[in-house]
């Protein structure tokens, strides 16, 4: 080639000028022998030092552009004179087309990307499979370009796929849903599922994929060819990746000898290593599908295999987390979680209950504030012993201080909370209220006492009446007889009185000892109130003491014995009114429960209160443990036995007879009344109460 192919000809010409200016001024200064000569040789070099200049600057342009486009261009050395500017033109222009290509490639594959993320983002934030199936057809329809896909999501509870089809037609959108049970699979979807391997089929109707779920899945379809891609478990998920026989280390070969023998399981751990399939078809599109498209459904499927199973995983995690906190909250003990410093960082429901707090009050206290170890707040409570020893505390007496003040007798558990490097993190208390426990110790001790009581006054009554009787009837003999002198006769008189208020004694002791039936009946419970009300009514003004009732407007009646109800009621009211002073006031409640707190065991379910309230004097600590005792009174005249009779009676109504009382405020006497008959025998059913 011609060293002037590098030299454009606009810039030749402009040389060719130069140079015959050049050469008329060679000509004027030198003979014309030499003139020829010297003005051949600068025309050439001219041209030649021109050319590879040019040349040069081409060439490094020209492997540049290789760089970026290896086809744009050869060698400059088989283009022909004049046309270096058109070449490297062509060659730039192809590169810029290239650039526009890839330009257009990537962003194709960001939007690709933002669809990928936005299918994570429907399976982190969805559980519901509807919104996971139409994110994936979105993406393989809008962001892949296909326009006739299936979706598969493997139930392994059920052991099936629900299946759904989706058809880009000429007629419009088609959707399709079936459910197919594992078994029924059939066509190289089974063969894709049991092998755990992708497949490119080019020949449909030697192939078919299978019927989906539908008849025919794929009806009046261009379909020339079709991929199907398992969506597969993790090794590392699945459980068994470390024995030899886990499917998803095998070989092809052995695949296939395990998909014969165990189907679709997997032989070492006998799970469904599947998490669903996804399939398309390059029907209604121009171009069959290739090793690209088939790379492409592929990337998606590990990447939706993985986003499957991690959501999979996650909604485990909740349910594990719920089942935790639902058996946590449902522990009938309280149960707390401190730090190191004893600061509570949790607690259940019934430590929530038992203490008062809320959950956001409790976290953040100190655990002293809480647990203490006695009444007065002395010493170490059991928590931050064991945070201070290290050892657990079994069966630890402690008190509870409840948000309003109170004191709550506890039994408490301690362990040490320990991390993955048995480091001690914290203390885990687990403690129980024993308030109705105390009580009904109480209570069963009040009641053995009483028996024993009665057991001794029945005894003591029997053998004092014998004799008391031959006293009288001697006594009244020598009054008879005359052998009683005049200025005895006083005396004889105050001996028979005493004899008799002994007497009386006795009889009253008698009643309550001696067992007689109870006349039940349908009562209404307003209608025993004003009966007692009425029957103290001029006891009430005679001490100058208001009487106020207050009874449910819609009252039932109960099955009680009038008469001793009346009775026990008339008692309390006027204790009441005695213990008032004047100007006092003597309140008497009636309300329902079916559910009394105060009672330990409620086999009765549903009871008549009533409640005698007055602001007298109260009683001491020691005189509301004796109150229901015979012959404890802290009246002059009183002889102690109304209080012990009316608990008698009420106990054997199957009820219960409570006292509450502060020294120097008052006393209320509560009564529980089952408002329907307590059966006697094997059969009675008998509510014990906490308080008393």
């Amino acid at each position: 080639m011609s060293v002037m192919t590098y030299i454009p000809r606009k810039r030749l010409l402009i040389g060719v000028v130069v140079g015959a200016l050049a050469i008329a001024g060679l000509s004027l200064a030198l003979p014309l022998w030499a003139f020829l000569p010297v003005t051949v040789v600068a025309v050439f070099g001219y041209v030649w030092v021109e050319s590879r200049r040019v040349r040069n600057r081409y060439q490094a342009v020209l492997e540049g552009i290789r760089k970026i486009h290896g086809d744009a261009i050869g060698d400059l050395g088989h283009v022909r004179a004049g046309e270096v500017d058109a070449a490297v033109y062509r060659a730039l222009k192809e590169v810029a087309t290239a650039l526009e290509r890839k330009n257009f490639q990537l962003v194709e594959k960001n939007i690709q990307l933002l669809s990928i993320k936005e299918i994570g983002l429907t399976l982190v934030s969805s559980l519901d499979e509807s919104k996971v199936i139409d994110a994936v057809i979105n993406f393989l329809s809008k962001g892949l370009g296909y326009r006739e896909l299936f979706v598969g999501l493997f139930d392994p509870d059920a052991a099936a796929f629900n299946i759904y089809v989706f058809r880009d037609t000429p007629e419009g959108h088609i959707h399709h849903q079936a459910r197919l049970p594992l078994a029924e699979l059939d066509g190289l979807l089974r063969k894709a599922v049991q092998m755990h391997q992708s497949v490119l089929i080019r020949d449909p109707e030697m192939h078919p994929v299978g019927r989906l779920g539908f008849n025919d899945p794929f009806r009046d379809s261009t379909m020339t060819s079709y991929i199907v891609v398992p969506l597969v478990k993790s090794g590392a998920t699945q459980g068994c990746e470390a024995r030899a026989e886990c499917v998803l280390q095998m070989s092809q070969v052995k695949r296939e000898a395990a998909s014969i023998e165990h189907g679709f399981s997997c032989p070492g751990c006998g799970k469904v290593p599947v998490l669903g399939v996804l399939g398309v078809t390059d029907g209604f599109k121009a171009a069959s599908l290739s090793r690209v498209d088939l790379v492409s459904v592929e990337t998606l499927g590990v990447q939706l295999a993985t986003m499957l199973e991690n959501n999979r995983l996650f909604a485990e995690l909740q349910q594990e987390e719920r089942f935790r906190d639902d058996v946590i909250n449902s522990m009938m003990t309280g149960l707390l979680t401190v730090d190191q410093s004893g600061t509570v960082l949790f607690a259940n429901q019934m430590a929530e209950t038992l203490t008062g707090y809320g959950q956001p009050e409790l976290k953040g206290m100190h655990v002293e504030s809480i647990i203490i170890d006695s009444l007065v707040g002395s010493g170490e409570n059991p928590v931050m012993r064991t945070l201070r020893s290290g050892r657990k505390a079994f069966q630890q007496d402690a008190w509870l201080v409840t948000r309003d003040g109170g004191k709550d007798p506890i039994i408490v558990n301690t362990s040490l909370l320990l991390d993955e490097k048995k480091q001690p993190q914290g203390v885990l208390a687990v403690f129980s209220d024993i308030t109705r426990q105390k009580r009904m110790e109480e209570q069963i001790a009040h009641l053995d006492k009483l028996a024993a009581l009665g057991r001794f006054s029945s005894s003591i009554a029997h053998e004092i009446r014998n004799p008391l009787t031959g006293i009288a009837a001697g006594i009244q003999y020598l009054q008879r007889a005359g052998k009683v002198a005049d200025t005895q006769r006083e005396n004889i008189e105050f001996i028979l009185d005493e004899v008799r208020r002994i007497d009386r004694l006795i009889g009253d002791l008698m009643s309550v000892v001696r067992v007689s039936d109870l006349i039940y009946e349908a009562t209404s419970l307003d209608a025993l109130i004003h009966a007692g009300v009425s029957s103290m009514a001029e006891l009430a003004k005679r001490k100058n003491v208001e009487v106020d009732v207050e009874i449910p407007v819609n009252t039932r009646p109960v099955v009680v014995d009038a008469d001793r109800v009346t009775q026990v009621l008339i008692n309390l009211i006027k204790n009441a009114i005695e213990a008032s002073t004047a100007g006092g006031r003597v309140r008497i409640a009636a309300s329902y429960a079916r559910e009394a707190p105060d009672v330990i065991y409620d086999g009765v379910g549903d009871f008549a209160i009533i409640r005698v309230q007055d602001n007298g004097l109260g009683l001491t600590e020691e005189d509301r443990q004796r109150v229901f005792e015979p012959f404890f009174s802290k009246k002059a005249e009183g002889t102690g036995l109304g209080l012990y009779v009316t608990h008698s009676i009420i106990e054997r109504h199957g009820g219960y007879i409570d006292v509450e009382s502060e020294y120097g405020v008052g006393s209320t006497f509560s009564v529980y009344l089952p408002v329907k008959q307590v059966h006697h025998g094997d059969s009675r059913e008998i509510g014990h109460p906490v308080g008393g």
